[in-house]
């Protein structure tokens, strides 16, 4: 992402937050971010195109912090699962989402809805993996109906707490009890049959999009974004870019170097124009290793 585009996107950011979606207009944004019309259009055809890019943003970044904090650890271990749903709820707070999610309630773009719909499928598709690997393998054919159960439970409870004292709750606290329940409930709702069929659930799966990761795709944009990385700046970042593209062409490619490097990887490129294809790269790096 250049550096134009991520002045639009935090222009735009700061601009839903203070006014509302519906009530920030393109031109609004075009002032606020010092650019011409032509350069907004350059980089996104509609505002609803500037809001995905913020929420695909934040996505991506809880995204590499929850494998970062799996990493080297049991995946059997609850503790880590907390910590790592608590991620995206950090990261909603820390860019402000849950402001711009209540100023786009209702909204009717399909454009919006599609995007926010894949994300609420690609965290329960998430989750129903991660409860097999907590709670084991009998409670795989409920484990996506648990995380429905999982993700509305918490959602109302943060609610219900912000409206009752202006403030959030805690969400590991949140997270830990809900949990809990679900650990309780799962084997009586494999017992009795989930509401939730299998082909309700692939009828999900099926509305993403999601493109296959293959080593060779990663290598390819590797070596994109390595060639445009600048000559006398980011030093530090190439010399880590350059080791993942040589571990990824060895033929005898580590697991474990992967897992040190990608993280000190994302941070040296944090509040850089090539931030944003950082943690694309880290995303794929890590889902291949998950295929592996």
């Amino acid at each position: 992402m250049n550096t134009r585009k991520r002045q639009i996107i935090r222009s735009a950011r700061k601009l839903f937050i203070e006014k509302g979606y519906s009530d920030t207009s393109i031109m609004d944004i075009i002032a606020s971010a010092n650019i011409s019309k032509g350069t907004f259009y350059n980089h996104f055809t509609s505002k609803s195109e500037c809001l995905i890019a913020i929420l695909e943003e934040a996505r991506e970044e809880a995204t590499n912090r929850r494998y970062e904090v799996a990493m080297n650890k049991d995946l059997s271990d609850i503790n880590v699962l907390v910590e790592q749903i608590s991620m995206l709820m950090y990261v909603n707070r820390e860019h402000n989402l849950v402001q711009i999610f209540e100023s786009i309630s209702g909204n009717a773009d399909p454009e919006i809805k599609s995007v926010i719909d894949k994300h609420y499928i690609l965290e329960m598709t998430w989750l129903s993996k991660r409860f097999v690997d907590v709670f084991g393998e009998e409670i795989r054919k409920v484990s996506f109906e648990l995380a429905v159960y999982s993700l509305g439970m918490m959602q109302s409870v943060l609610r219900t707490m912000i409206s009752a004292t202006g403030q959030y709750g805690n969400p590991e606290t949140v997270i830990r009890t809900i949990l809990k329940n679900i650990e309780y409930l799962a084997p009586h709702i494999a017992k009795q049959g989930s509401l939730i069929t299998s082909e309700m659930s692939q009828a999900l799966l099926n509305k993403i999009e999601d493109k296959p990761v293959t080593k060779d795709m990663i290598i390819e944009q590797l070596k994109g974004f390595i060639k445009n990385l600048p000559d006398d700046d980011l030093k530090r970042g190439h010399e880590l870019a350059q080791f993942l593209l040589e571990e990824l062409e060895s033929q005898k490619e580590s697991d474990a170097i992967f897992e040190v490097v990608l993280s000190a990887f994302n941070r040296s490129f944090t509040n850089t124009s090539h931030e944003a294809e950082a943690h694309q790269i880290s995303i794929y790096i890590w889902r291949y290793l998950d295929l592996k």
